[in-house]
């Protein structure tokens, strides 16, 4: 039996390596850019129950920072309730539903209350953090000003981020 030759070997390896190589699954980057993994969020609510970002997994998720001092956070708040429950229960391309994570920053939870009751917004997670610009959350979505929000698919991958909330609505029908 003959050989084969190595001028036609070499090139049947790299296409072989080539190959493989092409189906290994790519590295997953938790990060606070498109195409990231969201990093996990797991905060409490005004009764102590504790919300996961990851309990939204399936659903088109809009993440919020946010504090009651700030003017632009609080305008926002009557047009993202009007959209949340507009599209809470809508299919999108990329998750079953529109949930929202809405993070408080304020160090009094009674101020934060306060603001939530006053705008009349009723999110899917209406979650605080009383360590404020030093929490984890806010390192880890490297928060340096507000409000930031983020929007992220079924799997929990940020498809967009810095959004301008009078946008929203033109997003979530581009997810349809």
């Amino acid at each position: 039996m003959q050989q084969p030759s190595p001028r036609l070997l070499l090139p049947v390896l790299i296409v072989l390596s080539l190959l493989v190589s092409s189906c290994t699954p790519k590295e997953v980057v938790i990060g606070t850019k498109a195409g990231n993994q969201a990093p996990e969020l797991s905060l409490t609510d005004a009764a102590a129950t504790t919300h996961t970002l990851s309990s939204l997994k399936g659903k088109l998720v809009l993440i919020e920072f946010w504090d009651a001092a700030t003017a632009a956070a609080r305008r926002n708040h009557f047009e993202m309730q009007r959209v949340y429950l507009k599209y809470k229960g809508s299919e999108f391309s990329s998750g079953d539903g529109f949930a929202i994570y809405s993070v408080n920053m304020d160090a009094d939870p009674e101020v934060w209350k306060k603001a939530v009751q006053e705008d009349g917004i009723t999110f899917t997670a209406l979650v605080h953090d009383t360590k404020g610009w030093s929490s984890e959350a806010v390192k880890s979505y490297g928060i340096n000003s507000l409000p930031k929000y983020f929007l992220v698919n079924e799997n929990g991958i940020i498809i967009n981020h810095n959004i301008l909330i009078p946008d929203l609505e033109r997003i979530l029908n581009d997810q349809m």
